[in-house]
């Protein structure tokens, strides 16, 4: 059936028309967690989603199926989150001189826990932004995300053995980041809290 792809849902096999209406409706839920978990607190999961929207409604035409639907938008997803970083991690020190800095604070029930959730938010993306990209979005994808290795294989296009290499020396890289910013955390960490 040209001009339909399958996507797998838990359970079931679904027909998704190659529209950007339907790609919209099957995929929006699952481009903007990736978007969140891939950007961080610092960006707006929603602007990234629309972004990657737009790229996908200027692409669709091309889009040839030689990878799966799904692979496909994780792409430009990665694309999109990896240049608005950039983007913004050039703008960071300006706005944090004119004391405009755009952090939004996870939702929590106090503004104690709130606070603390920032924190550790903002540290685990502080030590993710300073992994190299290939070992952070493996690590993202499965740790974050619950993706299984093969999954996140077929995501990144790479063999399910290049990501449990990266996986590995992402968690050690992580762990040896973390102990270094802040060996509470750490601790914490390896005792599963």
């Amino acid at each position: 059936m040209k001009g339909f792809l399958h996507r797998r849902q838990p359970g079931a096999l679904e027909e998704v028309p190659l529209e950007l209406g339907a790609v919209y409706d099957a995929y929006a839920e699952r481009v903007a967690s990736w978007a969140q978990r891939l950007a961080g607190p610092a960006l707006d999961p929603e602007d990234l989603v629309h972004e990657v929207f737009l790229t996908v409604h200027q692409q669709l035409g091309a889009f040839r199926g030689e990878a799966k639907l799904s692979t496909w938008l994780y792409r430009i997803t990665e694309n999109v989150v990896r240049d608005r970083r950039r983007k913004e991690s050039r703008l960071w020190l300006r706005n944090l001189i004119a004391g405009n800095e755009h952090n939004r604070a996870p939702a929590g029930p106090t503004p104690l826990e709130r606070l603390e959730a920032r924190r550790q938010s903002e540290l685990v993306y502080r030590v993710l932004d300073s992994m190299k990209e290939d070992q952070r979005t493996v690590l993202i994808l499965f740790e974050l995300e619950g993706h299984s290795g093969e999954e996140v294989a077929e995501l990144t296009g790479t063999r399910p053995e290049t990501v449990w290499v990266r996986l590995h020396r992402a968690r050690e890289q992580f762990r040896t980041r973390l102990q270094r910013l802040d060996p509470e955390a750490c601790a914490a960490l390896e005792r599963g809290e």
